[in-house]
C-alpha cells in the first residue's frame, strides 16, 4: 500500500513526492528497481503491440535485452552525471535519492505507453497527429517531472536547474562515447585474439 500511495503521489503531487524523498526519507531502493522492471516490460509489450501503421519495426525483430538496456542505461548514466556535477555545484542530492528519485520519472512512461500502442491499432495513418499528441504529452509529464526531481532533490532556484540538468545530459553523452569506444576496443581485441589462435590452430 505504501508502495502505491507513492506512485500516486509522484504522478499527481510531484513536489511534495520529492521533497518527501530528500528529507523524509521516505522512498526506497527497492520500489525503483520495481519501477524501472515495470518500465523495461511496458516498452516490450508495447513494441509488440504496436499497430502495424506504427511500428517501426516487427515483434520478432525486437531483442528484449537491448530493450532493457534502452531503459536501464538512461536511468542509471543520469543518476551518475547528475550527481557527479551536482556534487561541483553544491547540490545537496545524495546518489541514492537521485537514483531513487529518477525512477519515478518513468512512471508517466508506464502509465501510457501501452494503452498508447493499443490505440494505435485503431488509428489510421492520417491520424498520426493523435498518436503523436498523446507521446508528447507523457514525454513532456516525465520531462516536467524531472525539471521538479532536480530542483527539490538539490534546492536548486529554476535557472541554476535548467543549468544542471543541461550539464548532466553532456555528462551522460561523454558517459555513452566512453563507453562505445571502450566496446569498440574491446570488441577489436576480441576479433584480434580470435583471429591469432585460429591461425595457430591453422599451422600447427
Amino acid at each position: 500500500m505504501e508502495a502505491i500511495k507513492l506512485v500516486r503521489q509522484s504522478l499527481f503531487h510531484p513536489f511534495d513526492f520529492f521533497y518527501d524523498i530528500q528529507f523524509e526519507k521516505r522512498a526506497k531502493l527497492i520500489n525503483a528497481v520495481a519501477i524501472m522492471a515495470f518500465a523495461c516490460v511496458a516498452r516490450i509489450v508495447s513494441l509488440m503491440l504496436s499497430g502495424f501503421a506504427f511500428r517501426t519495426r516487427e515483434a520478432v525483430d525486437v531483442s528484449v535485452p537491448i530493450e532493457i538496456l534502452w531503459i536501464v542505461i538512461p536511468w542509471v548514466t543520469w543518476a551518475i552525471a547528475n550527481w557527479a556535477v551536482s556534487t561541483i555545484i553544491d547540490g545537496e542530492g545524495k546518489f541514492k535519492d537521485i537514483l531513487i528519485s529518477s525512477s519515478y520519472v518513468y512512471l508517466p512512461y508506464i502509465v501510457l505507453i501501452i494503452p498508447v500502442s493499443l490505440l494505435s491499432n485503431l488509428l489510421t495513418l492520417k491520424e498520426i497527429s493523435i498518436y503523436g499528441g498523446i507521446y508528447y504529452f507523457m514525454y513532456g509529464w516525465m520531462a516536467v517531472m524531472l525539471f521538479l526531481q532536480v530542483m527539490i532533490i538539490h534546492d536548486f532556484e529554476f535557472g541554476k536547474t535548467v543549468g544542471i540538468i543541461l550539464l548532466s545530459i553532456l555528462g551522460m553523452i561523454i558517459m555513452w562515447l566512453i563507453i562505445v569506444m571502450i566496446y569498440g576496443l574491446v570488441n577489436q581485441a576480441i576479433v584480434f585474439v580470435v583471429n591469432i589462435l585460429k591461425e595457430i590452430r591453422y599451422r600447427s
